[in-house]
């Protein structure tokens, strides 16, 4: 396994966890240090009488502690993970308790049930009837509430972009909730978006284009091929159907885990970790609701041995796993790299294919530079080319220039159409 202190950290749940997670990473604070095949197991001495027992299944990287801690993984697991990447000559072999092994098993039946279940679930007949019937009910739905956006939109125009201020927030909101009903949530979440960008002119007109032309598409969508439909479906909110996904042939391989980004939004924190092979890029989403922990994630900068089933479209990006995706040894061909042009080529190439497409992928960015213009921070590479970043924090744009020390690097690069939003540095100089 390829596991650093780095990687470890990152699948920390917050920045505490982290910090109390690098304390315990030393062997005095344990009683049991043990990594039986496929797994690490301890036993950490807490505030009670008992110590601690916290077991690790390394297939997945998922944790068990007994511990009172409802952060996963918590202190311990982090812990213990640390401390088999730098004290590896400290753990035994020994077979892990019943409880930790039983555990294990049960996670491995889990996954096996889940496997057969979406194979099923793919396999499984539906009533054609019914499920046009249904079918028919939503899209009437959907098309009542976007024949009524589409009104808003041109009553918008007609009165003048600039009147569009003096409006309150609840014809936003109104508009919203009409949607929502209409079961069109990914247009609501557009629409929510107006009273952001009141201020910008030319961002708000094409904001507006894009909302318009989202009604137009569906009023011609019988036109559009199956991937365009799919894509069309999406930026409207239908959901996903994980089976179907799943029945789809996938993409096996080694992926290097090149990037996540969690922000808040609305009422939920959003995930997105980016899988990349070669030039291929994969999305994956996890959600949770706000105050609530993400599921486990993959650490940043391993290679996973994973299945990729890619979701419809006709620009793919967003896929799913199918089964377990172990953490295999780093593999040596690296990730395709990048020019900003290159990047803005592909980017519009992908636009074409999609206008409602969010971000356009992870990319390896090599030879870059960051800069401050006085006002904004920028990317810069060897052809002077320059692109806005758009920073996870204030302490950001430091923390690359101490990392790099002030030398070309390479970098990995989300970009959404106006910004870059950078992970951090994967290695400086010039690439061999």
């Amino acid at each position: 396994m390829n596991l650093t202190p780095e990687t470890i950290l990152a699948l920390a749940p917050d920045s505490a966890s982290a910090s109390n997670g690098k304390k315990l990473a030393t062997p005095a604070k344990w009683q049991n240090l043990n990594a039986p095949a496929g797994m690490l197991w301890g036993q950490a001495q807490g505030s009670g009488k008992d110590p601690y027992l916290t077991g690790v299944d390394l297939n997945g990287l998922v944790s068990k502690c007994s511990c009172p801690s409802r952060k996963f993984p918590c202190k311990h697991a982090l812990a213990l993970l640390l401390l088999h990447t730098t004290h590896a000559g400290d753990f035994g072999q020994a077979d892990a308790p019943e409880s930790l092994q039983t555990w294990v098993k049960g996670r491995e039946h889990r996954a096996e049930s889940k496997e057969q279940k979406t194979e099923e679930a793919a396999r499984k007949e539906v009533d054609p009837a019914s499920q046009a019937k249904r079918r028919a009910a939503r899209e009437k739905k959907v098309t009542d509430g976007l024949a009524a956006l589409d009104l808003f939109l041109k009553d918008l125009v007609r009165d003048g972009l600039a009147q569009a201020r003096g409006r309150p927030y609840s014809d936003w909101d109104t508009q919203a909730a009409r949607l929502v009903d209409a079961q069109a949530s990914g247009a609501a979440r557009q629409v929510r978006k107006i009273p952001e960008l009141l201020g910008e002119p030319a961002a708000l007109l094409t904001h507006l284009a894009k909302l318009h032309l989202l009604c137009e598409a569906w009023t011609r969508r019988d036109t559009l091929t199956d991937d365009e439909q799919a894509d069309l479906r999406t930026a409207l909110g239908f959901p996903l159907s994980q089976a179907e996904v799943l029945a789809r042939p996938g993409l096996r391989g080694k992926w290097l885990v090149a990037a996540q980004f969690t922000e808040e939004e609305d009422t939920f924190t959003t995930r997105r970790t980016w899988l990349q092979q070669g030039r291929h890029h994969a999305l994956l989403l996890d959600f949770a609701p706000s105050g609530r922990p993400l599921p486990p994630g993959s650490p940043l900068g391993a290679t996973l041995d994973a299945e990729v089933c890619f979701v419809p479209s006709a620009t793919p990006q967003r896929a799913l796993l199918r089964g377990e995706a172990p953490i295999s040894p780093r593999s040596e061909q690296s990730p395709d790299a990048f020019t900003l042009d290159e990047l803005l080529e592909r980017h519009a190439q992908l636009l074409a294919r999609n206008p409602w497409l969010e971000r356009s992928g992870i990319y390896l960015l090599q030879n870059v530079k960051i800069m401050n213009d006085g006002t904004n921070w920028h990317l810069l590479d060897a052809t002077d080319r320059t692109l806005p970043l758009r920073l996870i924090d204030s302490r950001q744009p430091y923390l690359l220039l101490a990392q790099s020390g002030g030398q070309p690097m390479q970098v990995f690069g989300e970009w959404d159409g106006q910004h870059l939003l950078i992970s951090g540095t994967v290695g400086t100089g010039e690439k061999e």
